[in-house]
């Protein structure tokens, strides 16, 4: 009598995968939806630009892009390839069409911008070099044109910066919603627009900012792998310099938290010393490897770079209103008030209360964390320091200056808006975040779908 043979139930295996992802869905539904969210938003809004290039440099960007795979870097004193002069003459920017007629030769690069020389060499190849691979695997899967799918980059960087935003919102104790709120109006902001939609090397910088100061509490908290804050800075420096401002405000905090005099709360010495040389470590470090591009960027030169007509005289009072160009309107706000779209001003107004609210707010907070303190001391002085410091220090250096302008602090933006909600205390602030962000997110999705 032959032996009969059942297969195994695999319904209760099923039912418990789906119990499991199930409950991991409803532990890290904020982050889903913020992911979800960034997706939505560099989408619809990438896929609604035009072939025109933003006029925040994107035509070097992408002449960049376009030569990674050819050579791999672009050198002080280069031509603008014929890719990029094509999409000038064919497209234009913001400003119109420029240069030799669509479908010329493209010969006379006098008559393209900067003289048809680049200014994107003083950058290392590696934003340029992912932003390429991703836009090679969106164009051969999907058959977009290749500027709208390397433009696509930009939602990776906004994603991984969201993710980290909710980690540091975490660390905090900030509530689910208002991380919710504030996340969904950072995606909404018209910096996201700007560095997320176009090809911009403004697009790692809320990633990197976030970053760094995730991985500076993990050494506060004694967590493992705080020491990966060291690589963090040199890989964020050569992604961009600008950068440096949240390295430097991540490393003031562990320097303010070591050398803080306490009382109540004493502080062992392995730990101090711990966090002051991993502090000194990561500021040498971010130094050095700047230092080292710019040897090699000097050493590879082909020539002398266009003049941008950007330098100017040093003046103290322009040294001074630096000051305030991180407060109000403030990075959030980079790129103008509308995002492009004629937005209503009074949609984006609370973005600009945001870094000043924030720092007054965990400045005056009622409590008893030196880490939270520590926080509120180095978000204020980076607020209104590091910007003329920068300027100064150009002067210095260069013997003249150029302009410092909110979007190099997007690197500060995780910084203000974990400020900003440690002081949503009650449930009335909790749902005005959420509202508003929603609205935001909301607004920018059809403001892109009605726009032609």
């Amino acid at each position: 009598m032959s032996e009969v043979r059942t297969q195994p139930d695999e319904r209760p295996v099923r039912a418990g995968a789906a119990n499991r992802f199930r409950g991991w869905a409803l532990l890290n539904w904020v982050p889903i939806v913020l992911v979800f969210a960034s997706l939505l938003v560099t989408g619809i809004v990438t896929a609604r630009h035009t072939q025109a290039l933003s006029p925040l440099d994107e035509w070097v960007y992408y002449d960049y892009t376009l030569k990674i795979p050819s050579q791999g870097i672009v050198r002080q004193g280069e031509s603008i390839g014929e890719g990029a002069l094509e999409q000038m003459s064919c497209y234009g920017d913001f400003f119109g069409q420029r240069g030799d007629p669509c479908g010329s030769s493209y010969s006379d690069v006098r008559s393209y911008p900067q003289d048809g020389k680049t200014t994107a060499d003083i950058y290392t190849p590696i934003y340029f070099a992912f932003t390429w691979g991703v836009g090679e695997a969106i164009h051969a899967v999907t058959g977009l044109k290749f500027l709208t799918a390397a433009r696509l980059s930009g939602f990776f960087w906004l994603s991984g910066g969201v993710l980290v935003l909710y980690m540091l919102m975490r660390r905090f104790g900030i509530p689910k919603l208002v991380t919710l709120g504030i996340g969904l109006a950072v995606i909404a902001s018209p910096s996201t627009i700007w560095s997320s939609t176009y090809i911009s090397t403004d697009a790692p910088a809320l990633l990197a900012g976030g970053a760094a100061l995730l991985f500076a509490f993990r050494a506060i908290d004694r967590k493992r792998g705080a020491w990966w804050l060291i690589p963090i800075a040199v890989v964020s420096i050569w992604l961009k310099v600008t950068t440096i401002f949240g390295i430097g405000l991540a490393v003031l905090i562990l320097l303010i938290y070591a050398l803080w005099r306490r009382k109540d709360q004493p502080l062992e010495r392995d730990h101090r010393r711990r966090l002051v040389v991993l502090g000194v470590s990561t500021a040498v470090a971010a130094v050095a490897a700047e230092v080292l591009w710019l040897g090699i960027h000097a050493a590879i030169a082909l020539g002398p770079g266009p003049s941008q007509g950007l330098a100017a005289p040093f003046s103290w009072r322009t040294l001074l209103d630096l000051g305030a160009i991180f407060l109000t309107p403030g990075p959030l706000m980079a790129g103008g008030w509308n995002a492009g779209y004629g937005l209503p001003n009074l949609l984006m107004l609370p973005m600009t209360w945001v870094p000043v609210a924030g720092i007054i707010g965990v400045l005056f907070m009622a409590t008893r964390s030196i880490a939270v303190k520590s926080f509120g001391i180095a978000t204020a002085i980076s607020a209104i320091a590091f910007a003329p410091a920068l300027f100064f220090a150009m002067n210095v250096v260069l013997g003249s200056v150029f302009p410092v302008i909110p979007r190099y602090g997007i690197a500060l933006i995780p910084a203000f808006v974990v400020a900003a909600g440690l002081i949503v205390r009650n449930r009335l602030g909790t749902w005005v975040t959420v509202v508003y962000g929603a609205v935001c997110v909301v607004a920018i999705i059809a403001a892109a779908l009605l726009t032609r």
